[in-house]
């Protein structure tokens, strides 16, 4: 089935570390950091929120929010169209065309016995696939000016701007051990307490970090048959950036005659 994930306040795992007695001194702060190294870790889809934002491009270059940890998908606000990510340093975009003089072609076709008709001249033409680059904070994109709505993942937060848990019982004992293993870590080294224990706190929690990958990466029936006709197409789609990537799961059909 596919997951719909609920989410709790980061005060919760909070309350499971100070549980033990040797960790009473654990804090918020303490709590925001480890869950933010938790989350970089892991990096599963579903600790993530799913956000749209319209960015303004000025001078090829855009802003992105404050919020954004990785970028989904770019599209042109204005034509519908989507951008594909730069795989060069140098894309020919309106700057490169600008400074190009026309290319003039022409053809002599016999028309008559003793007569010339000359073709049409034709000029270089802008290119009309769009792109863009991530770059820090900063997106760049082949159209000078203009808007995109940007499709980007986030940590979801509270209204506080605190890091809110997903509500998953895999998901908070794992987190949990995680810090329990950073913060005995540093009671080893300081003689607070004996290898075992910290032995201890590495088998088990390497042993929920697996649980976690299994329960938040395996695709549901109906995400495993999408993914079947993606990788099973008699036909490679190469027009996705076009259409924003909306037939790729689509069935095929063969037309027998």
């Amino acid at each position: 089935m596919i997951r719909v994930n609920k989410y709790v306040s980061i005060k919760e795992i909070i309350s499971r570390v100070l549980r033990h007695p040797f960790l009473k001194d654990f804090s918020l702060e303490q709590a925001v950091q480890y869950v933010s190294d938790f989350i970089d870790i892991f990096g599963l889809p579903d600790m993530f929120e799913k956000k749209e934002a319209d960015v303004k491009i000025d001078n090829y270059r855009g802003e992105l929010p404050c919020d954004c940890t990785a970028v989904i998908q770019v599209k042109d606000v204005k034509s519908g169209r989507c951008f594909r990510a730069m795989q060069d340093n140098f894309y020919p975009n309106d700057r490169d065309y600008d400074k190009l003089q026309p290319k003039k072609i022409e053809h002599i076709i016999p028309r008559y016995e003793h007569k010339f008709h000359r073709l049409p001249v034709i000029y270089a033409q802008k290119p009309e696939e769009l792109a863009f680059k991530i770059q820090g904070s900063i997106i760049f994109t082949s159209i000078k000016f203009g808007t995109v709505k940007v499709a980007y993942k986030a940590i979801p937060v509270d209204s506080e701007g605190y890091p809110l848990l997903i509500d998953n019982g895999i998901y908070l004992k794992t987190l949990e051990l995680y810090i329990k293993k950073e913060l005995f870590l540093v009671l080893f080294e300081t003689g607070k307490v004996s290898s075992a224990v910290i032995q201890n706190v590495q088998q088990d929690y390497a042993w929920r970090a697996g649980q976690l990958q299994k329960e938040f990466t395996n695709p549901s029936l109906s995400e495993m048959e999408s993914i079947a006709r993606m990788w099973t197409a008699m036909i490679p789609r190469t027009t996705s950036f076009d259409n924003g990537f909306r037939d790729n799961a689509n069935r095929e059909y063969r037309k027998i005659h």
